[in-house]
């Protein structure tokens, strides 16, 4: 087991915050909070990640050992530069990470899908691929019936799509974007065109360029309950 609730309820205290005021800061619940600081639950990966850098704590330190308030207190942005540091050197990579909750306020228009750099950053093995977007698959995205094989939370990984690349995406699953939508559909070779189809009714012509929203799948990451 982790030290990550323990040191939850120390750094609230240290700081000052109400566990509703901490879940604000991240995007959860109190009762999320709640169940941490309890040893109910454990949050995930990258959540974890946010909580300590936006602490300016370690890592390894938030995960395995439980700090005192005065440690706490005592970090400050150099720790951070030594987190992001060592994350290079272990060769992982940070990319712009459409969870839940940005499905959910974009579907709501509170922010448009193709507000990248207002995304969670999710924290993934270096790939040897330029422009990248993790997705979290929820079932209720508009998607290809080839998407079923996917389970909810299942994290999908995708390339934009470029000039050098597009002869790469016959045959595989792809993904649009624009700043009202997302959908997942399957690129296919029809009549000259590459075209990313949703459906017999919905095939958008693929147009690959910097403004272009069409991006490929490359890596799937399974969610285990």
């Amino acid at each position: 087991m982790t030290r990550i609730g323990a040191n939850i309820k120390k750094i609230r205290t240290a700081k000052g915050l109400s566990q509703l005021a901490f879940a604000e800061l991240f995007e959860l619940t109190r009762g999320n909070i709640s169940s941490y600081e309890e040893n109910r639950a454990e949050p995930r990966l990258e959540t974890a990640l946010r909580i300590a850098n936006y602490f300016c704590i370690p890592l390894e330190a938030f995960i395995t050992r439980t700090l005192t308030i005065n440690e706490i207190l005592q970090f400050n942005g150099d720790k951070l530069l030594e987190e992001e540091q060592r994350l290079l050197q272990m060769q992982l990579r940070q990319v712009p990470f459409l969870s839940e909750t940005i499905f959910l306020k974009a579907s709501y228009r509170e922010i448009k899908f193709t507000d990248l750099e207002m995304f969670p950053k999710l924290t993934l093995p270096e790939m040897n691929y330029h422009s990248l977007l993790a997705v979290s698959y929820q079932s209720n995205m508009a998607h290809h019936s080839s998407y079923s094989l996917y389970q909810p939370r299942d994290v999908l990984v995708f390339e934009a799509v470029s000039e050098e690349n597009i002869h790469l995406c016959i045959g595989k699953q792809g993904l649009f974007l624009t700043d009202l939508e997302l959908i997942l559909g399957n690129f296919e070779w029809q009549d000259e065109l590459l075209l990313l189809v949703l459906n017999e009714l919905r095939k958008l012509p693929v147009k690959p360029g910097p403004e272009a929203g069409f991006w490929k799948l490359v890596a799937v990451y399974q969610h285990l309950t």
